[in-house]
């Protein structure tokens, strides 16, 4: 598990205008929490954050989404030098406390913990992955635009009067 081989771990919850942020240690013990905004500042108060408050150097930040709403923070501490994996949304049922960002930020810190070290997630937003993702997303945008256009010419030849037909 990874647990055992780092210092401390940081799970995430994110959304569009801020993230939750908590530092666990390997027992699962909360170390820190801190909320930050979605941006420069923000990123770097967290990276701030964690090197000023992390017990060891070796720190591992688990994130949610970071295809979406994570992708600036995320890009930032790889930059800083962290490890980053991406981690899943806690299903309802982990979910005995109710519904929170820091609960949410717990439950990353707990599920990254708990990782088996030889299937680390890593973020899907940058490289080959992320550009063959674009492409399929537009080609399927474009594939059903096409089929939209020939489907309203269909149903204009089959509903217009003779005169349009012989255009």
């Amino acid at each position: 598990m990874l647990a055992d081989e780092v210092d401390a771990v940081i799970g995430g919850d994110t959304h569009r205008d801020s993230h939750a942020l908590e530092m666990a240690a390997p027992n699962g013990g909360t170390i820190g929490t801190l909320a930050i905004g979605n941006d420069e500042s923000g990123y770097a108060d967290a990276i701030a954050w964690i090197t000023e408050n992390a017990p060891g150097p070796r720190v591992v930040i688990g994130l949610e989404g970071t295809r979406s709403y994570d992708v600036g923070l995320s890009r930032a501490l790889q930059a800083a030098g962290f490890l980053v994996l991406e981690v899943e949304q806690p299903r309802r049922a982990d979910r005995r406390r109710g519904k929170s960002d820091p609960i949410d930020a717990h439950l990353a810190a707990l599920q990254l913990l708990r990782m088996p070290t030889d299937r680390k997630a890593l973020p899907r937003s940058d490289g080959g992955r992320e550009a063959l993702r674009i492409l399929l997303v537009a080609r399927r945008e474009m594939t059903t635009a096409t089929t939209r256009q020939i489907n309203r010419l269909r149903a204009l030849l089959l509903t217009g009067d003779d005169a349009d037909r012989e255009l």
